[in-house]
């Protein structure tokens, strides 16, 4: 099976094109297997650069410096770049939020920082780490690995790329195809369909976690990729923009027992997390008590909710380019950005310019969106209209999504209980005009989130 998986692989990564790579890499048993095989097969996938990068999240003590420094001996040892980012633990912990997502965020967004910009990244690394990578013992290293020491036994200044170890002249430039590469597999994408099916989702959400993605330019989280958007000029109408970088994981088709037989034909070693283990975390209490128990008794669930997220995603797109060719027309001629000084909202002052500010907008033609919903009166357009908008960037969790006239500067309190939490999203504003020209902030029909 991993044989065909791996060929699969190989054959979508080339029909994608990507050439530059820089894969994230905790030590475990599925980001080992995948740098083992990018590494083994790169001249064949025509990998012109290949990096390796680990984040250190500060919150797990001993463990986690050992994991940095396997990686990091890992790199060494196939010749890799290897770029360290070192995480505060403590701030994650008091944040507002759950962990794991603050954890997740606060990780993708260090890979962008060193995908965007390796060397200036490496040079405000904070050093102190380095001081846990001396001649440790470490049982999981065989050979000379196990006595090897690693650079940087004492604090050392900062200099250019302290982190970087590979062979003299490695090209270290960033590049706007830089790819990030993650170790997301089978058993992933059954966890995360799961979570969505038990506590609700669309058609997008059945996607689950898709194997191409572009990173949002402020959070640095995958977001949809933009339909076509003939509004958007330059950079901003296709995606990704040149200073964001993708984000890839190509092994969402593998299982934990593919990758398992992997390394024991490779005689590849790995760190176990003992976070991983720990049940309290919804993710790994599905992992190791609810999936566990569905295979038992539904042997194969896994591969079928694999299967749905491939099938919803084809139909997803189908029913994208229909939502596109339906309601492009409410795009008005002039895009409402709520800046400068010819848009529509450039008069208003003071405190109510500031309320603009949480508000993404975009305005739709109100004739034209009537005319749409009039010409298919039989049918409910409203959940296609939500989708479009959502992949537009407006986002309107399911059963939330209402309208009402009010003026276009109001902010909406938007409030959501959600993923068991009470949480505050900042607001989404869709604006629908009176006339085809935006030209005033009158006459407006603004559509947000319900308290």
């Amino acid at each position: 099976m991993i044989t065909d998986e791996l060929a699969s692989i190989k054959k979508r990564i080339l029909d994608y094109g990507f050439k530059r790579l820089l894969l994230a890499v905790s030590g475990g048993l599925d980001s080992i297997c995948l740098a083992h095989y990018f590494i083994a097969n790169r001249e064949a996938l025509g990998i012109e650069w290949l990096g390796i990068a680990h984040v250190h999240h500060g919150l797990r003590v001993g463990t986690a410096d050992r994991d940095a420094a396997f990686v990091e001996a890992f790199a060494r040892k196939y010749n890799v770049p290897f770029f360290l980012k070192k995480l505060d633990g403590e701030s994650l912990k008091n944040a507002e939020g759950s962990l794991e997502e603050n954890a997740r965020d606060a990780r993708y967004k260090a890979l962008v920082e060193i995908a965007l910009d390796p060397i200036a990244s490496a040079r405000l690394q904070d050093d102190t780490l380095h001081t846990a990578h001396s001649t440790q013992h470490t049982p999981h290293l065989k050979g000379s690995e196990a006595t090897d020491p690693i650079p940087h036994t004492t604090k050392q200044p900062k200099v250019a790329a302290p982190h970087l170890k590979a062979a003299e002249g490695c090209d270290l430039t960033p590049h706007p195809s830089l790819v990030i590469v993650t170790a997301h597999h089978a058993g992933d994408q059954a966890e995360t369909m799961y979570m969505r099916l038990r506590r609700g989702t669309t058609l997008a959400g059945l996607r689950g976690i898709q194997e191409v993605r572009v990173l949002d330019e402020a959070s640095h989280t995958p977001k949809q990729p933009k339909v076509a958007t003939p509004y958007l000029k330059g950079s901003e109408a296709t995606d990704p923009t040149p200073h964001t970088p993708s984000l890839y994981r190509p092994f969402l088709s593998v299982t934990r027992e593919d990758l398992l037989a992997y390394a024991r034909e490779n005689n590849l070693e790995w760190c176990e997390d003992e976070s991983n283990s720990d049940t309290k975390f919804a993710r790994n209490f599905i992992r190791h008590e609810a999936l566990p128990h569905l295979e038992r008794n539904c042997p194969g669930a896994t591969r079928q909710l694999c299967r749905i997220a491939e099938l919803a995603d084809k139909a997803y797109a189908k029913v994208m380019e229909k939502c596109n060719t339906m309601f492009q027309e409410t795009l008005p001629l002039k895009q409402v950005q709520g800046q400068g000084d010819t848009a529509p909202f450039s008069h208003l002052k003071g405190s109510e310019a500031t309320d603009l500010t949480p508000h993404t907008i975009i305005a739709l033609n109100k004739k034209a969106l009537r005319k749409i919903f009039l010409s298919h009166a039989d049918a409910d357009l409203s959940e296609m209209f939500r989708l479009w908008l959502s992949e537009l960037g407006f986002r309107f969790p399911i059963g939330f999504f209402y309208s009402q006239t009010e003026p276009a500067h109001v902010k909406i309190p938007v409030r959501s209980a959600y993923r068991k939490r009470s949480i505050v999203k900042k607001a989404s504003t869709v604006l629908v005009c009176e006339f085809e020209d935006v030209q005033t902030a009158s006459k407006f029909v603004s559509c947000g989130m319900k308290e």
